[in-house]
Protein backbone atom coordinates (compact mmCIF):
# COMPACT_ATOMS: atom_id res chain seq x y z
CA UNK A 1 0.00 0.00 0.00
CA UNK A 2 2.85 2.41 0.85
CA UNK A 3 4.53 1.62 -2.48
CA UNK A 4 1.28 2.31 -4.34
CA UNK A 5 0.87 5.65 -2.57
CA UNK A 6 4.48 6.56 -3.40
CA UNK A 7 3.98 5.73 -7.09
CA UNK A 8 0.75 7.73 -7.10
CA UNK A 9 2.50 10.78 -5.63
CA UNK A 10 5.30 10.49 -8.21
CA UNK A 11 2.76 10.19 -11.05
CA UNK A 12 0.85 13.23 -9.86
CA UNK A 13 4.08 15.20 -9.51
CA UNK A 14 5.19 14.31 -13.04
CA UNK A 15 1.76 15.22 -14.38
CA UNK A 16 1.92 18.56 -12.58
CA UNK A 17 5.36 19.27 -13.99
CA UNK A 18 4.16 18.43 -17.49
CA UNK A 19 1.23 20.83 -17.14
CA UNK A 20 3.52 23.59 -15.93
CA UNK A 21 5.92 22.87 -18.79
CA UNK A 22 3.15 23.08 -21.36
CA UNK A 23 1.87 26.32 -19.86
CA UNK A 24 5.34 27.87 -19.83
CA UNK A 25 5.72 27.17 -23.54
CA UNK A 26 2.85 29.47 -24.46
CA UNK A 27 3.96 32.23 -26.80
CA UNK A 28 1.03 34.47 -25.80
CA UNK A 29 0.98 36.41 -22.54
CA UNK A 30 -2.27 38.14 -21.61
CA UNK A 31 -1.94 41.21 -19.43
CA UNK A 32 -4.58 43.12 -17.52
CA UNK A 33 -4.87 46.69 -18.84
CA UNK A 34 -3.75 49.54 -16.60
CA UNK A 35 -4.89 53.15 -16.35
CA UNK A 36 -1.55 54.27 -17.80
CA UNK A 37 -1.91 51.95 -20.81
CA UNK A 38 -5.41 53.18 -21.57
CA UNK A 39 -4.35 56.79 -21.17
CA UNK A 40 -1.49 56.07 -23.58
CA UNK A 41 -3.88 54.51 -26.12
CA UNK A 42 -6.06 57.62 -26.03
CA UNK A 43 -3.07 59.96 -26.25
CA UNK A 44 -1.58 58.13 -29.24
CA UNK A 45 -4.90 57.97 -31.03
CA UNK A 46 -5.52 61.70 -30.62
CA UNK A 47 -1.92 62.50 -31.54
CA UNK A 48 -2.26 60.60 -34.84
CA UNK A 49 -5.91 61.45 -35.50
CA UNK A 50 -5.25 63.19 -38.82
CA UNK A 51 -3.33 60.17 -40.15
CA UNK A 52 -6.02 57.72 -39.05
CA UNK A 53 -8.77 59.78 -40.66
CA UNK A 54 -6.79 60.09 -43.90
CA UNK A 55 -6.35 56.31 -44.02
CA UNK A 56 -10.07 55.79 -43.42
CA UNK A 57 -9.76 54.03 -40.08
CA UNK A 58 -12.68 53.76 -37.69
CA UNK A 59 -11.56 55.57 -34.55
CA UNK A 60 -12.70 54.70 -31.02
CA UNK A 61 -12.38 57.33 -28.30
CA UNK A 62 -14.42 58.10 -25.16
CA UNK A 63 -17.49 60.22 -25.81
CA UNK A 64 -16.74 63.35 -23.81
CA UNK A 65 -16.34 67.07 -24.48
CA UNK A 66 -12.86 66.96 -22.94
CA UNK A 67 -11.71 64.39 -25.51
CA UNK A 68 -13.37 66.39 -28.30
CA UNK A 69 -11.36 69.46 -27.29
CA UNK A 70 -8.11 67.47 -27.46
CA UNK A 71 -8.97 66.22 -30.95
CA UNK A 72 -9.39 69.85 -32.04
CA UNK A 73 -5.99 70.67 -30.50
CA UNK A 74 -4.37 67.78 -32.36
CA UNK A 75 -5.76 68.92 -35.70
CA UNK A 76 -4.44 72.42 -35.01
CA UNK A 77 -1.00 71.02 -34.19
CA UNK A 78 -1.01 72.15 -30.56
CA UNK A 79 -1.53 68.76 -28.88
CA UNK A 80 1.46 67.15 -27.16
CA UNK A 81 3.05 65.40 -24.19
CA UNK A 82 1.81 68.08 -21.81
CA UNK A 83 -1.75 66.79 -22.40
CA UNK A 84 -1.01 63.30 -21.08
CA UNK A 85 -1.49 63.99 -17.33
CA UNK A 86 -4.99 65.36 -17.95
CA UNK A 87 -5.85 62.29 -20.04
CA UNK A 88 -4.57 60.03 -17.26
CA UNK A 89 -6.76 61.78 -14.70
CA UNK A 90 -9.76 61.55 -17.04
CA UNK A 91 -9.27 57.79 -17.53
CA UNK A 92 -8.76 57.19 -13.81
CA UNK A 93 -11.79 59.13 -12.65
CA UNK A 94 -14.33 58.70 -15.45
CA UNK A 95 -13.90 55.59 -17.61
CA UNK A 96 -11.54 52.93 -16.26
CA UNK A 97 -12.98 49.64 -14.97
CA UNK A 98 -11.19 46.27 -15.07
CA UNK A 99 -14.52 44.48 -15.57
CA UNK A 100 -14.78 46.05 -19.03
CA UNK A 101 -12.09 43.67 -20.35
CA UNK A 102 -13.26 40.38 -18.83
CA UNK A 103 -15.09 38.95 -21.85
CA UNK A 104 -12.35 39.92 -24.29
CA UNK A 105 -9.69 38.27 -22.13
CA UNK A 106 -11.72 35.07 -21.96
CA UNK A 107 -12.05 34.94 -25.75
CA UNK A 108 -8.31 35.35 -26.28
CA UNK A 109 -7.60 32.71 -23.64
CA UNK A 110 -9.84 30.28 -25.53
CA UNK A 111 -7.67 30.68 -28.65
CA UNK A 112 -4.21 30.50 -27.10
CA UNK A 113 -3.56 26.92 -28.29
CA UNK A 114 -4.46 27.88 -31.86
CA UNK A 115 -2.19 30.93 -31.80
CA UNK A 116 0.68 28.97 -30.27
CA UNK A 117 0.42 26.46 -33.11
CA UNK A 118 0.45 29.19 -35.77
CA UNK A 119 3.41 31.00 -34.20
CA UNK A 120 5.34 27.74 -33.91
CA UNK A 121 4.60 26.99 -37.57
CA UNK A 122 6.18 30.29 -38.59
CA UNK A 123 9.13 29.53 -36.31
CA UNK A 124 9.68 26.15 -37.97
CA UNK A 125 9.68 27.57 -41.51
CA UNK A 126 11.36 30.97 -41.28
CA UNK A 127 14.92 29.63 -41.53
CA UNK A 128 14.15 28.59 -45.12
CA UNK A 129 13.16 32.11 -46.21
CA UNK A 130 15.39 34.71 -47.89
CA UNK A 131 14.45 37.28 -45.25
CA UNK A 132 14.40 37.47 -41.46
CA UNK A 133 11.09 37.12 -39.66
CA UNK A 134 11.73 38.67 -36.25
CA UNK A 135 10.21 36.62 -33.45
CA UNK A 136 9.83 36.85 -29.70
CA UNK A 137 9.67 34.00 -27.22
CA UNK A 138 6.51 35.61 -25.87
CA UNK A 139 4.09 38.14 -27.30
CA UNK A 140 2.36 40.31 -24.72
CA UNK A 141 -1.28 41.10 -25.58
CA UNK A 142 -2.57 44.36 -24.12
CA UNK A 143 -6.28 45.18 -24.35
CA UNK A 144 -7.70 48.61 -25.00
CA UNK A 145 -11.13 50.15 -25.53
CA UNK A 146 -9.63 52.95 -27.62
CA UNK A 147 -7.82 53.28 -30.93
CA UNK A 148 -8.28 51.84 -34.42
CA UNK A 149 -8.14 48.06 -34.16
CA UNK A 150 -4.72 46.67 -33.40
CA UNK A 151 -1.17 47.92 -33.08
CA UNK A 152 2.25 46.48 -32.38
CA UNK A 153 5.74 47.22 -31.07
CA UNK A 154 8.45 45.55 -33.20
CA UNK A 155 11.02 46.22 -30.47
CA UNK A 156 9.08 44.84 -27.51
CA UNK A 157 6.86 42.18 -29.10
CA UNK A 158 3.72 43.74 -27.65
CA UNK A 159 0.33 43.78 -29.34
CA UNK A 160 -2.44 46.19 -28.42
CA UNK A 161 -5.85 44.74 -29.21
CA UNK A 162 -8.98 46.87 -29.51
CA UNK A 163 -12.11 45.47 -27.87
CA UNK A 164 -15.30 46.76 -26.25
CA UNK A 165 -17.15 46.11 -23.00
CA UNK A 166 -19.04 43.20 -24.62
CA UNK A 167 -15.79 41.48 -25.60
CA UNK A 168 -16.14 42.11 -29.33
CA UNK A 169 -13.27 42.90 -31.68
CA UNK A 170 -12.98 45.01 -34.79
CA UNK A 171 -13.15 43.19 -38.16
CA UNK A 172 -13.21 39.66 -36.74
CA UNK A 173 -15.22 37.69 -34.22
CA UNK A 174 -12.18 35.60 -33.32
CA UNK A 175 -9.26 37.62 -31.92
CA UNK A 176 -6.63 35.20 -33.24
CA UNK A 177 -7.04 36.79 -36.69
CA UNK A 178 -5.94 40.21 -35.46
CA UNK A 179 -3.24 38.94 -33.11
CA UNK A 180 -1.55 36.86 -35.83
CA UNK A 181 -1.83 39.86 -38.16
CA UNK A 182 0.04 42.03 -35.65
CA UNK A 183 2.65 39.31 -35.00
CA UNK A 184 3.30 39.29 -38.75
CA UNK A 185 3.76 43.06 -38.69
CA UNK A 186 6.37 42.61 -35.97
CA UNK A 187 8.08 39.85 -37.95
CA UNK A 188 8.59 41.82 -41.15
CA UNK A 189 8.79 45.42 -39.87
CA UNK A 190 12.55 45.81 -40.27
CA UNK A 191 13.63 43.20 -42.83
CA UNK A 192 10.83 43.91 -45.33
CA UNK A 193 8.85 47.07 -44.55
CA UNK A 194 11.62 49.43 -43.48
CA UNK A 195 14.31 47.79 -45.60
CA UNK A 196 12.27 48.40 -48.76
CA UNK A 197 10.66 51.65 -47.53
CA UNK A 198 7.13 50.42 -48.14
CA UNK A 199 4.10 52.68 -47.85
CA UNK A 200 1.46 52.01 -45.20
CA UNK A 201 -0.99 50.57 -47.73
CA UNK A 202 1.54 48.21 -49.31
CA UNK A 203 2.71 47.10 -45.87
CA UNK A 204 -0.83 46.16 -44.86
CA UNK A 205 -1.44 44.27 -48.10
CA UNK A 206 1.74 42.23 -47.77
CA UNK A 207 0.99 41.38 -44.14
CA UNK A 208 -2.57 40.38 -45.05
CA UNK A 209 -1.36 38.25 -47.96
CA UNK A 210 1.23 36.53 -45.76
CA UNK A 211 -1.39 35.57 -43.15
CA UNK A 212 -3.92 34.49 -45.76
CA UNK A 213 -1.46 32.28 -47.66
CA UNK A 214 0.04 30.77 -44.51
CA UNK A 215 -3.13 30.16 -42.50
CA UNK A 216 -6.24 30.23 -44.70
CA UNK A 217 -7.26 26.81 -43.33
CA UNK A 218 -6.65 27.64 -39.68
CA UNK A 219 -8.07 31.19 -39.95
CA UNK A 220 -10.96 30.77 -42.43
CA UNK A 221 -12.42 34.21 -41.51
CA UNK A 222 -9.23 36.04 -42.47
CA UNK A 223 -9.45 38.35 -45.47
CA UNK A 224 -7.18 40.74 -47.34
CA UNK A 225 -8.11 44.39 -46.80
CA UNK A 226 -8.71 46.66 -49.76
CA UNK A 227 -5.48 48.57 -49.23
CA UNK A 228 -2.20 49.11 -51.02
CA UNK A 229 -0.96 48.38 -54.52
CA UNK A 230 -2.72 45.33 -55.94
CA UNK A 231 0.25 44.71 -58.26
CA UNK A 232 1.89 42.86 -55.39
CA UNK A 233 -0.77 40.16 -55.76
CA UNK A 234 0.81 38.78 -58.93
CA UNK A 235 4.03 38.12 -56.99
CA UNK A 236 2.42 36.49 -53.95
CA UNK A 237 0.09 33.73 -55.10
CA UNK A 238 1.02 30.76 -52.92
CA UNK A 239 2.74 29.97 -49.64
CA UNK A 240 6.01 29.10 -51.39
CA UNK A 241 6.28 32.73 -52.55
CA UNK A 242 6.70 33.78 -48.91
CA UNK A 243 10.12 32.12 -48.92
CA UNK A 244 11.42 34.55 -51.55
CA UNK A 245 9.68 37.67 -50.25
CA UNK A 246 12.86 39.74 -50.16
CA UNK A 247 13.60 38.97 -53.81
CA UNK A 248 9.97 39.73 -54.64
CA UNK A 249 10.23 43.12 -52.94
CA UNK A 250 13.39 43.98 -54.86
CA UNK A 251 11.54 43.35 -58.10
CA UNK A 252 8.31 45.00 -56.95
CA UNK A 253 9.88 48.30 -55.88
CA UNK A 254 11.61 48.59 -59.27
CA UNK A 255 8.26 48.63 -61.12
Amino acid sequence: MKLFKLLLVVAVSISSLNCKSQTSKSRIEITQPTIKQEATSIWRTINDIAFFEKQGYTIHLPTDSFIDSLVVKSKKGTFGNEDFPAIYTFVETKVFNQKNYKQAIEKVESQIDLMNNLINEIDSKKSQWDWEFKMFDKYKVIFTLYGTGGSYSPDEGTITLLTNKEGKFMNYERPANTIIHEITHIGMEYSIVQNHKLSHGVKERIVDTFVYLMFKKELPEYRIQNMGNTKIDKYMKSEKDIGSLNAIMLEFVRE
